[in-house]
């Protein structure tokens, strides 16, 4: 392992209270996420000066710092290798602090078990929008590039079933990544996710064809109990209880087995009794509830499209400070896998190029060198989809440009529904949105995208220059960083 980040993890560690204040350690995709014995032993002011920490916050019961995509694994594994205890997600994955409210802790569990997943259906939604690039008529001429260079076309249909692959199959994702959350056997959670896709199973995308009679069911009889073989095909909510139930017998038998017996009982009695109970109970219940979820959405968008728009890009970014966004990629990865579009996704995508009109905002009227190099960088990652470093380095201590980036984005979130825009998967945001954003919607969804990035700019910059200027008698040295 490179040991670049040697001399920064090490600070890291000492400005928090030293390794063992730590309690629980983990990381997500841009922060350290730190469960800590006693938070006022915290330097804040000395962490903030080391170079590769963008910011901090205090979220869930745990203090994040923000490092930045792929650096942050790279720090995350530097760090765990310098703490003796060896703290890791697989040993400290389901303790809790009394720090942490009941909702604090749901949203965690969703943070735990959907981020690991997420690499998986980016990539799989970038590769369906390259796909469904190669295979759309109109966007290089008439006819799709398929049609004009048939060499491609199988290049294409292998790119699309390897996509199709991550969401039909999505709940063996799910269950590995509970069951590890959940403490239990990973291994035993793929099996799991296995078996509700088993193949002599009924799709699960033709349940509404067996409840309208059109599809005849098959039945397995156990126990006088008649349950119905169907899948759970692009299923989330199943799979993820499913697991919690799964790690529960799994840990109550190796409380009761014989150390000598657990390696040929524990397996096939833990999975054996989930699967009954997932196809008797656990699934259809949990089917049900996320067919109420996803109608719900669906409802809240229909009703008042441009309402619903303007509200949730205007809740976005503060729902990224609570953690309650986490709950949502959940609820949008299950919208993908049953409705294959979600208007949120494409709203979001254009949320973070509001946060980089604010920053380039601020650079212009910072008053120093390294402000407004700060200020660029965090513009330049907020564009790439990233906006943690803004948010917490940038607009966030200054208060005003996160006011006017949030009132950009919500006006971007009603045009978005003005156009009836959405997003096919999840995946990139900002100007690389386009592989998840339909050919069809393009130009309309690359206009809002400019006018997010002006209207925010020009807000920042104009209160920044005017009255804001004003408050801080003519310098925005304090306002700035």
């Amino acid at each position: 392992m490179s040991r670049k980040f040697e001399k920064d993890a090490k600070q890291i560690v000492e400005c928090i209270g030293g390794e063992k204040n730590i309690v629980h350690f983990t990381h997500c995709i841009t922060r350290l996420r730190f469960v800590l014995k006693d938070e006022s032993l915290i330097k804040e002011e000395e962490l903030k000066k080391i170079k590769l920490v963008k910011g901090t916050i205090v979220a869930n019961g745990q203090y994040q710092v923000i490092i930045g995509p792929g650096t942050v694994d790279d720090v995350f594994d530097e760090i765990q290798s310098q703490i003796s205890s060896g703290l890791s997600d697989q040993k400290t994955g389901t303790e809790k602090t009394n720090k942490r409210t009941p909702l604090q802790e749901g949203l965690k569990i969703f943070s735990d078990v959907f981020i690991p997943i997420l690499p998986a259906i980016v990539g799989a939604g970038i590769l369906l929008g390259i796909g469904n690039i190669l295979t759309a008529p109109g966007i290089f001429g008439t006819d799709a590039l398929v049609s004009s260079y048939p060499a491609i076309d199988g290049l294409a249909e292998m790119i699309l079933m390897v996509a199709n692959t991550a969401f039909t199959y999505i709940p063996v994702l799910v269950a590995w990544s509970a069951t590890k959350r959940f403490g239990g056997n990973p291994l035993l959670g793929i099996l799991l996710g296995l078996v509700l896709i088993n193949a002599d199973l009924l799709s699960g995308s033709q349940l509404s064809s067996v409840i309208s009679g059109a599809v005849e069911p098959e039945y397995w009889s156990i126990f006088g109990l008649d349950i119905m073989k169907i899948g759970y095909q692009n299923s989330v909510l199943p799979p993820l209880v499913a697991s919690y139930v799964l790690v529960l017998i799994e840990k109550n038998l190796r409380k009761v087995v014989p150390g000598v017996l657990q390696l040929i009982l524990i397996a096939p009695i833990a999975i054996l009794v989930t699967s009954f109970l997932t196809f008797l109970v656990i699934g259809p219940v949990m089917n049900q509830v996320a067919t109420w979820i996803t109608d719900s959405v669906l409802f809240l968008f229909d009703f008042n499209p441009i309402l619903a728009g303007l509200i949730f890009g205007l809740l976005w970014e503060p729902l990224v400070l609570t953690g309650m966004h986490h709950a949502l990629i959940a609820i949008n990865i299950q919208l993908i896998a049953t409705t294959q579009q979600s208007y949120m996704l494409s709203i979001i995508t254009i949320v973070c190029v509001a946060e980089a009109g604010a920053d380039i905002a601020m650079g212009l009227l910072a008053k120093n060198k390294s402000d407004r190099g700060i200020a660029f960088s965090a513009g330049l990652s907020s564009v790439l989809g990233v906006t943690e470093p803004s948010m917490f380095g940038v607009t966030i201590p200054a208060k005003f440009p996160f006011i006017c980036s949030i009132i950009s984005s919500g006006v971007a979130g009603a045009l978005v529904m003005i156009f009836k825009i959405y997003a096919i998967s999840l995946g990139p945001s900002g100007p690389l949105a386009f592989t998840i954003i339909p050919v069809q919607f393009w130009l309309p969804h690359y206009i809002i995208m400019f006018v997010a990035f002006a209207l925010s700019f020009v807000l920042t910059y104009l209160y920044g220059k005017t009255i804001h200027a004003k408050k801080v008698s003519g310098s925005l040295d304090t306002a700035v960083l």
